[in-house]
């Protein structure tokens, strides 16, 4: 273990997670690096933090401890703010604390809270868990289980399989429309293009994502700029916590220690999926996707730092999104051959382009 004087260290009770009195607290405010600002904890070894950083960000990390659920699922961590998982798992009476305020833009009333938890309860409920409450040991080996297990928590099959040793780039894809898609297509476009969109109007995200999968190893380093990186770490064999650090941009590190059986995710940055397209597609909005550049483009690094027994093993994943296009891939039929979304310059109708036919007009 190598302490930080610039980093956030969050302790440990013995083996196992360090647990907040009561739901829902905030920690002292810390002299430098991360403060945390929140912490709500559910059964023994499951917990979240939230974490303000030096640039005024607040990252969210999810503890979760071998074979049970975690808090927050992590497609629901991924697709939504910071305010909204704090909505979703803190109690009803518990208000935003003042670091999200300030960047929080929803409705903070129980309609709101509801929906969230309600989201968050779907897609908790879609894991499949595994009944092997037997944990790991001190054998240098990550156990098949347990394995599948972080896979589960991660949202990701990949995570923890061993045949996925690699550090390389993915495009995975995603799709919008009325309904039968990933995401609704022009969700708050009612007005303007709802009426004359069609089942067959379908746009595809591509994003560009560098990707670690490491699995049975001790220390290791992973690092590259990006707008959003999801990372995770799990400790599945030897003599102790693991130190897992992540830091984006120019923030201070954040030191987290992982127990033996447990695992930590975090989300930073700003999520680019879904895209734009998912609430506005009139003049070409649904088009506005995120290339790799900008002031959200900025370095994401994950570190794991072992005691050093010969039998600590960790199993680590990282995804750092870098860029996000969009692709309309309706039918040539759904409105007629001559007839498409328009992209923003040359739009017929608020919502199409004509170069022929009867052009959908609101």
């Amino acid at each position: 273990m190598k302490p930080s004087s610039t980093s956030l260290a969050l302790a440990l009770v013995g083996a196992g997670w360090l647990i907040g009195a009561s739901p829902v607290h905030a920690a002292p405010t810390a002299s430098s690096g991360p403060r945390e600002i929140a912490r709500v904890s559910g059964a023994p070894g499951n917990h979240v933090l939230f974490l303000e950083n030096d640039e005024g960000e607040v990252d969210v990390a999810v503890a979760a401890t071998y074979p049970s659920r975690p808090l927050i699922a992590p497609r629901f961590l991924k697709s939504h703010t910071a305010a909204e998982v704090f909505l979703a798992v803190a109690p009803a009476h518990q208000e935003l604390p003042a670091a999200f305020t300030r960047n929080a833009r929803l409705a903070v009333d129980r309609d709101t809270r509801e929906q969230l938890q309600r989201e968050n309860a779907d897609a908790l409920a879609s894991l499949p868990m595994t009944s092997d409450s037997g944990g790991q040991s001190l054998a240098a080996s990550c156990s098949a289980s347990f394995r599948d297990w972080v896979g589960n928590v991660y949202d990701d099959a990949t995570c923890g399989d061993p045949s996925q040793e690699v550090i390389g780039t993915v495009r995975p894809t995603d799709t919008y429309c009325t309904s039968g898609c990933d995401y609704t297509l022009g969700a708050y476009d009612k007005g303007t293009c709802q009426p004359k969109l069609r089942s067959c109007d379908i746009v595809q995200g591509k994003a560009t994502v560098v990707r670690l999968r490491a699995t049975n190893w001790g220390d290791l380093n992973f690092n590259h700029p990006g707008h959003f990186a999801h990372f995770g770490v799990a400790n599945c064999t030897g003599n102790g916590p693991v130190d897992f650090n992540y830091r984006r941009g120019t923030a201070s590190t954040s030191t987290v220690q992982v127990p033996l059986n447990g695992m930590l995710y975090v989300k930073l940055g700003s999520e680019i999926v879904p895209g734009n397209a998912a609430n506005f597609v009139s003049y070409g909005q649904w088009k506005t996707g995120k290339p790799a550049s900008g002031a959200t483009y900025v370095g994401n690094s994950l570190s794991v730092e072992t005691h050093g027994g010969t039998d600590d093993r960790v199993i680590a994943c990282g995804d750092i999104y870098t860029d996000y296009t969009m692709t309309d891939i309706s039918s040539p039929s759904c409105h007629g051959p001559d007839i498409s979304l328009c992209s923003g310059s040359n739009c017929t109708s608020a919502c199409f382009y004509c170069s022929g036919g009867s052009c959908p007009i609101n």
